[in-house]
């Protein structure tokens, strides 16, 4: 991903940020030109547009875009008035996804094409903003233009970017929220879930709490943490997930559901679970890692789906109860399985929230490591082959039919992520 800015002189906007930051703006993904587009039958390389609109509003919604999750931006927000190709992003907390959309115009009649995409680590992703926005300000500052709010609040995001302030100001957007003007019960909410989570795992905790009743969530979860005894405990999941990392080391780069997918193959091989082995019910699978006798589910609560947290002797994974009917009960073993996922996919001592998030990285790696490891593809391949239809699949499997259908869908991605590096 990369950009070429050509700045113009005398342009005659009414605003004098505007004015000065008016430049021919070509950018490229993956090595093609997002910014080629059609105006009354003439081909364009580049558009014209006043940089400021652009450089300010990416400053100002920074922490949004990299504490969202779930969140999909869009340049064409900060567009002013002026043409811009529908380039959409997002960030899951690992992976920075930029695609370009076709899209029209009329009065001038411009089309700009779409189907170009690329992905970006974090790291890459934010030199990259960084050095747009502070191109732009460069050149305002130039002109004399160096206290513009754009400046004022690039600064600001900068200082906090180096601070301890980053995982509190990166949670507030993760609400969709300025850290900068943030409400005392929001800050609050913030302040007390970093008490229990760190990095990541407080990121995705705080975005998927955005519709939920906050305190009543964050006090289950001081519960839950503060929670005494070995009732919720899996004593043998630690040393399981300590052998699947050292067995099946984490590959540089790799997508959320590679290695989801991957390392539930590895622990029911670790087990010894055969491919037509079937889990009956949540605690079936949690004997599976060492639960007790007395291993039950949490109380209710809107937020999250299961809690999983670092413990003496083992890993404590408190799966929410999601109700009494046999619906609850698939989402249950699910909730279980996606905890035991986090555990094997991140296997550093931590506290870490299993909800509701889809792009958010975490969670899809807990989520792909769930769908293998209870409806593993090969098994699903056997029982269509016998005329087994996605509903008796899923029944038989102690799954939803969603999972079967994903499951289908992706069966080229499973294959993919359990090759052998060659």
């Amino acid at each position: 991903m990369k950009c070429s800015i050509k700045w113009l002189d005398q342009a005659e906007n009414a605003a004098p940020e505007e004015r000065a930051t008016v430049a021919d703006f070509t950018l490229e993904l993956s090595g093609q030109n997002v910014t080629k587009h059609l105006i009354d039958n003439v081909l364009g390389e580049s558009v014209t547009v006043a940089l400021y609109g652009i450089a300010s509003g990416l400053a100002h919604d920074w922490w949004s875009i990299f504490g969202a999750r779930d969140r999909v931006f869009s340049f064409r927000k900060y567009r002013t008035g002026y043409l811009l190709p529908d380039l959409r992003f997002s960030f899951d907390g690992a992976i920075f996804d930029i695609a370009a959309y076709q899209v029209a115009y009329s009065d001038p009649d411009l089309r700009f094409w779409g189907g170009n995409s690329e992905s970006l680590s974090r790291d890459d992703a934010e030199a990259f903003l960084s050095e747009l926005i502070e191109e732009v300000l460069e050149r305002l500052d130039d002109r004399g233009l160096d206290k513009t709010g754009a400046a004022l609040r690039w600064q600001r995001v900068k200082r906090s970017r180096q601070s301890q302030e980053r995982e509190f100001c990166e949670a507030a957007g993760g609400l969709g929220l300025d850290p900068y003007q943030i409400a005392d019960d929001a800050a609050k909410f913030i302040e007390g879930a970093e008490n229990v989570f760190d990095d990541e795992a407080l990121i995705e905790f705080v975005s998927g709490a955005a519709e939920v009743d906050q305190e009543r969530l964050l006090k289950w979860v001081d519960r839950m943490v503060g929670m005494k005894g070995f009732r919720y405990r899996l004593s043998d999941l630690r040393t399981i997930v300590d052998v699947a990392q050292k067995e099946d080391p984490k590959r540089l780069n790799e997508p959320a559901w590679a290695v989801g997918y991957r390392r539930a193959r590895a622990i029911r091989k670790q087990l010894g679970i055969a491919q037509s082995d079937r889990f009956r019910s949540m605690f079936e699978i949690a004997r599976k890692f060492g639960a007790p006798k007395n291993y039950n589910l949490a109380p209710k609560v809107d937020g999250i789906n299961a809690l999983r947290r670092e413990a003496e002797n083992g890993i404590d994974i408190h799966v929410r109860n999601h109700g009494e009917s046999e619906e609850a009960n698939v989402t249950n073993r699910f909730a279980l399985a996606r905890a035991i996922g986090d555990a094997a996919c991140f296997p550093s001592p931590s506290t870490a929230p299993i909800n509701r998030l889809h792009n958010a990285y975490r969670q899809a790696a807990g989520r792909a490591f769930a769908a293998e490891f209870l409806a593993p593809i090969d098994e699903i391949r056997s029982m269509r082959d016998d005329e087994r239809d996605i509903y008796s699949i899923a029944s038989e499997l102690g799954v939803s039919s969603m999972t079967i259908e994903h499951q289908i869908e992706n069966s080229e991605r499973i294959e993919e992520a359990c090759a052998i590096p060659a």
